[in-house]
């Protein structure tokens, strides 16, 4: 095939109007800088995340508000509302209740703590013969049914914590086993109570939540002289809680009533000898904790001293946490096992 002049012409044409279009041209400098036009997707990992975390100062600007909750006039079965499911064996249920405990909840973005009577259920999907999905409509469908608001609108992980808070500390706020597991709060809201449940799911596990805000009843008084003297008749000894600041020994204001009345039961009964024994929780290391139940236990002794009481009467023990009364799993029992105890001596 013949390739003619005007053929090479053109091909020679077309190949310098190319170099041409290549070369760098003055104007165009700064429009080919790549870093500055590259810098916005260097970023696109923390744009992409699904919800920013919240601080506590964010929090508290955006407090949840019950009162934005639609009130229920659903008529509601009696406490905890909500059952284990019927297939789930008796042997298979966990539960955790009590008549009133301090516990949190997530509401809107906020970190709620909340005061009342609670019940927690815990079991395994597969020993229940449910589906996480099935588990998670049933007990969806209850709560709707009850008027509750799905109020939740983060995550443990959007929960950004401070002041020294981790994640760990907010997990066993909202009491969530595992980092793992879904969490959905909802609110019932009656005419006058709030109803907190919150749901929680993972592959193989449900919990529920229920709490019934109530304010705190006092249930514990101060024994008289002659209820001590009573039970150190019938069972030798009585549990005392002497209000102390934590980790110090030093008797508080607020508990010299119940110091009064131990000096009045040894006025009224001259011949009554008394061991004074102090009990603390578990917290801490055993050690202090018994060399601090020593210390309160003789500043027991010490009033009932300076109360006019022969010294002679009365003996000071420490025992630390090694005699509780109640579990120290939860404050309740912890509260319980603060103590101080009066022996009657032979």
């Amino acid at each position: 095939m013949k390739i003619s002049r005007l053929h090479v012409t053109i091909a020679l044409a077309l190949l310098s109007l190319s170099l041409t279009a290549c070369k760098k041209k003055p104007h165009d400098a700064p429009a080919a800088e790549p870093p500055a036009a590259s810098a916005p997707a260097a970023s696109a990992p923390a744009a992409a995340s699904d919800k920013p975390a919240v601080t506590r100062a964010e929090a508290a600007q955006a407090a949840f508000d019950p009162t934005t909750v639609p009130v229920s006039d659903a008529a509601l079965p009696p406490f905890p509302y909500l059952k284990y499911p019927d297939t789930l064996p008796e042997g298979m249920r966990l539960t955790e209740k009590q008549d009133f405990d301090e516990l949190w909840v997530i509401a809107g973005k906020q970190l709620r703590k909340v005061e009342g009577k609670f019940e927690s259920h815990q079991f395994g999907l597969t020993e229940a013969n449910l589906s996480l999905a099935a588990a998670r409509r049933n007990y969806e469908n209850l709560v709707k049914a009850m008027g509750g608001v799905k109020v939740s609108e983060t995550t443990l992980s959007a929960l950004a914590p401070d002041g020294g808070e981790t994640y760990l500390d907010i997990q066993k706020k909202i009491r969530l086993d595992r980092s793992d597991m879904s969490y959905d709060c909802y609110l019932v809201r009656k005419p006058d109570q709030l109803i907190w449940i919150a749901l929680m799911f993972s592959d193989n596990d449900a919990r529920t939540v229920v709490i019934a805000e109530e304010p705190f009843k006092q249930t514990v008084a101060f024994v008289t002289a002659d209820a001590m003297q009573s039970a150190l008749a019938s069972a030798g000894h009585v549990a005392l809680y002497i209000n102390f600041d934590t980790d110090k020994a030093a008797i508080r204001p607020d508990a010299r009533p119940a110091v009064d009345e131990i000096a009045r039961l040894l006025e009224q009964n001259p011949a009554l000898k008394l061991t004074i024994e102090g009990h603390t929780d578990n917290s801490g290391d055993p050690a202090h904790n018994k060399a601090l139940s020593q210390q309160r236990a003789n500043a027991v002794m010490g009033a009932m001293m300076a109360a006019g009481i022969a010294a002679d009467r009365l003996t000071a023990v420490g025992l630390g946490d090694s005699k509780p009364l109640a579990d120290n799993k939860d404050e309740a029992g912890r509260a319980k096992n603060r103590r101080v105890e009066l022996v009657k001596r032979t």
